[in-house]
């Protein structure tokens, strides 16, 4: 199957030393709560596969990946087009220079953008407090919904707590899920 709207929210490996308080401590990085990806393997992905001719991605990136964000969605066959969403998560999060507090969905596309268009008065920014470690608020996918319409749609790297967010109610039906922790049929290789 062919998507016009992918959803991606990588797995991505940082320096361990990012995530490291004082005596070398772990602070919870993501590599302590799900399998990583050094940033070649993502970009190794045959996403384009997935990729209708006229297809949006929206990847999920935070302030230090954001270059191999960019590297990333060339990989796999997209150019970068703008800052989708910006959500600010309600809490302060250690980071290497400042404080972390906001993470970004950037937007890429493949051809055209899909038609017909959906709603073009979507809010860039969303103030929601975070959940768990690396759990997205389900708004963003209702969000991408409105503002591409009902088209066809992958989440990749999707999480076991995601898709019963994603299953569990009626307005995030319709979304395909690809990922490790998931039950999926789709095949990447």
């Amino acid at each position: 199957m062919k998507y016009q709207i992918i959803y991606a929210d990588p797995p991505w490996k940082y320096n361990t030393s990012q995530h490291n308080g004082a005596g070398g401590t772990s602070t919870g990085g993501a590599h302590t709560h799900y399998s990583v990806l050094e940033d070649k393997e993502i970009c190794k992905l045959p996403i384009q596969k997935l990729a209708d001719k006229n297809c949006l991605l929206f990847m999920w990136a935070t302030g230090p990946k954001l270059d191999i964000a960019f590297e990333v969605g060339r990989a796999w066959g997209f150019k970068y087009c703008t800052m989708g969403f910006v959500w600010d998560k309600g809490r302060d999060n250690p980071g290497t220079y400042t404080m972390s507090r906001c993470e970004f969905v950037l937007i890429f596309k493949k051809g055209k953008i899909p038609l017909p268009r959906g709603k073009r008065n979507i809010k860039q920014l969303i103030s929601i407090k975070r959940d768990k470690h690396s759990s997205k608020p389900p708004q963003i996918r209702e969000k991408i919904v409105e503002l591409v319409g009902d088209k066809p749609r992958i989440e990749l790297f999707g999480r076991a707590d995601n898709q019963e967010n994603l299953f569990g109610f009626d307005k995030f039906r319709g979304w395909d899920v690809w990922g490790n922790e998931v039950k999926s049929d789709i095949k990447l290789t």
